[in-house]
């Protein structure tokens, strides 16, 4: 999907690392998100790993665990860091 896609629209239940693992894809390949956070009845535009992780703010600590566990969500936060902070030095 992130491929092809140009941006990702997605509705989020603060739990499914599917979801958010889609997010994290379209951000490494420098797109965007629009995320309804259905427990806050909110949308979140992601265009970058701030707004990431005030996306990731909205899981429970054990719904965070879970999806490190799952998908190695810090390593990949990490990750868009390191290669966000390349492109200005």
């Amino acid at each position: 999907m992130a491929e092809v896609a140009d941006f990702g629209l997605m509705i989020w239940d603060t739990k499914s690392t599917g979801t958010l693992s889609n997010v994290i894809e379209l951000l490494t390949r420098k797109k965007k998100s629009v995320v309804f956070v259905n427990k806050e009845k909110v949308f979140k535009t992601i265009g970058s790993v701030d707004q990431l992780e005030d996306l990731v703010g909205c899981m429970s600590v054990h719904a965070r665990s879970k999806a490190d566990e799952k998908i190695r969500l810090f390593n990949r936060i990490i990750s868009l860091k390191h290669e966000q902070s390349e492109l200005f030095a």
